[in-house]
């Protein structure tokens, strides 16, 4: 039986050809993901907010259930645009309303009462309202959100 053995500078080569292929294959990977588009559309749900805060609210009152379509947040079928200072919350697999206070008013799913009014199209002076609209993703009829928001 013949010991073989391997010149060390055959071993340094082979070892040097396996990193320079291992870079190779690495950074190839990387520019692949990097070209690839992010959907974020459905990950973050549209949620505009009005501009500034006001005394002055419309009374109208929307019943219905909160719902998620399409990344817009909805109920009987009217974008929300809702009061400044709140914000939403998507933790976990929970999706929820924050008012201005930091407490939680209602969740994907619940039963809702609004208050506020309704602004179909034309609609000018929406963008009063929020810099986000009018929005090609979430397309109105709009309901401007007042000061009664419930859920049940």
């Amino acid at each position: 039986m013949q010991n073989s053995k391997m010149d060390p500078k055959v071993k340094v080569l082979i070892v040097g050809i396996g990193i320079i292929m291992l870079i190779v294959i690495i950074t190839g990977y990387i520019e692949e993901l990097q070209q690839k588009p992010i959907d974020t559309s459905s990950s973050t749900p549209f949620f505009p907010v009005q501009n500034n805060p006001s005394e002055f609210r419309m009374t109208a009152l929307l019943e219905g259930e909160l719902v998620l379509e399409d990344g817009c947040l909805r109920v009987d079928n009217y974008l929300l645009v809702w009061p400044y200072g709140f914000s939403l919350s998507t933790g976990g697999e929970v999706i929820q309303v924050i008012d201005d206070t930091g407490q939680p008013i209602a969740r994907v799913g619940d039963r809702v009462k609004v208050g506020g009014g309704e602004c179909v199209k034309p609609c000018e002076h929406i963008a009063q309202y929020s810099a986000e609209l009018p929005s090609d993703h979430c397309s109105g009829p709009y309901w401007i959100v007042g000061e009664v928001i419930t859920s049940d």
